[in-house]
């Protein structure tokens, strides 16, 4: 008997001719003798009292394949997994990488020698990445959204924003955002928050223009040549400042920019503090409002259309925010 068109069930391995392969008596499941060995039992040994046959199961999964594009049945295992999961909910196989035979190949080594059961591998082999962070994709994450949805919005990053999203539905607590903090009004255009981007953009790009502006002006290069005449080198500093010849409102004059950087810090802090609160309400509202739409395009793909990240607007906006900061550098020297 032919057995090259299927896998075998312990490794994932795609039969040879010629290979020393066991069938089992009981439901007629071939597998390689070494697999076999390793297991010292057929690999559904647990559905035979089911009257599990292989063959049926084979077929069933091949016309369901090619009968249902919402749902993915796992070669192994023969679980019905919904399409936008990435990895079976029973016993862990990718189910990423689908060739022309309708079958799912995946490197042994990424699986262990001898493949996943419920999901948890064997003591000693390693795990593989879970995109949906061990949440089931038909769980609901937001307001009429499922986890399953909200990762093919998202696209980069999902299991982060998957496990903060979970946390924000069940307990209404956020995570702080580092690159939010970081980039700021750029990392908004990335996630395609262009309001927000532009918010944070036009107020952070402000304040720079605000501090260069007043560090320009005739007042305040008078200030800073009065406090560079009165003033001594330390050791400890290049050099010791002394306001005490300065009136109340140079004081302030002088100490504009500082403030003005002060509130650029604030205002990254708030970017971080909220990116992912708003990001998590920006995700729900489009993908509602892209389920409510009349269209004959898949849900899925339309989600992956206004989903995902903008890279372009967001280097866009980060070099003039490099520009903004040290072009006025240069035209001083």
């Amino acid at each position: 008997m032919d057995f090259t068109k299927y896998n075998c069930p312990v490794c994932n391995e795609q039969f040879q001719k010629d290979e020393d392969i066991v069938v089992c008596p009981e439901c007629g499941t071939p597998h390689h003798r070494v697999c076999y060995e390793s297991l010292n039992q057929c690999f559904y040994q647990d559905k035979h009292k089911e009257g599990f046959l292989f063959e049926e199961a084979y077929n069933d999964a091949v016309e369901n394949d090619d009968n249902d594009n919402t749902t993915v049945t796992c070669p192994r295992c023969n679980e019905v997994n919904p399409k936008e999961i990435f990895y079976c909910q029973n016993c862990g196989l990718p189910l990423g990488n689908q060739n022309e035979n309708n079958k799912y190949t995946n490197n042994s080594q990424q699986n262990g020698q001898y493949g996943q059961q419920n999901g948890m591998p064997p003591f000693g082999v390693g795990f593989n990445f879970d995109p949906m962070a061990g949440i089931d994709s038909n769980e609901p994450i937001a307001e009429n959204v499922t986890a399953g949805e909200m990762s093919k919005f998202v696209g980069k990053n999902t299991p982060y924003f998957l496990m903060v999203f979970k946390r924000l539905k069940n307990l209404n607590i956020s995570r702080f955002n580092f690159s939010a903090f970081l980039f700021s009004g750029a990392y908004f255009f990335y996630r395609k928050m262009i309001g927000l981007g532009f918010l944070f953009s036009a107020l952070i790009i402000g304040l720079y223009v605000a501090s260069y502006y007043v560090c320009l002006t005739p007042a305040y290069q008078e200030i800073y040549q009065i406090i560079a005449q009165n003033s001594q080198p330390s050791f400890l500093s290049l050099l010791s400042i002394n306001t005490s010849v300065l009136s109340t409102e140079q004081i302030i004059l002088y100490n504009l920019p500082n403030i003005f950087s002060i509130f650029i810090f604030a205002l990254r802090i708030v970017s971080g503090a909220i990116a992912n609160r708003f990001y998590y309400k920006h995700c729900g509202k489009i993908i509602r409002g892209i389920k409510a739409e009349e269209s004959t395009e898949p849900v899925n793909e339309r989600l992956e259309l206004k989903g995902g990240v903008n890279i372009a607007s967001a280097i866009c906006i980060g070099v003039l925010h490099l520009a903004i900061i040290y072009i006025p550098y240069f035209i001083s020297m």
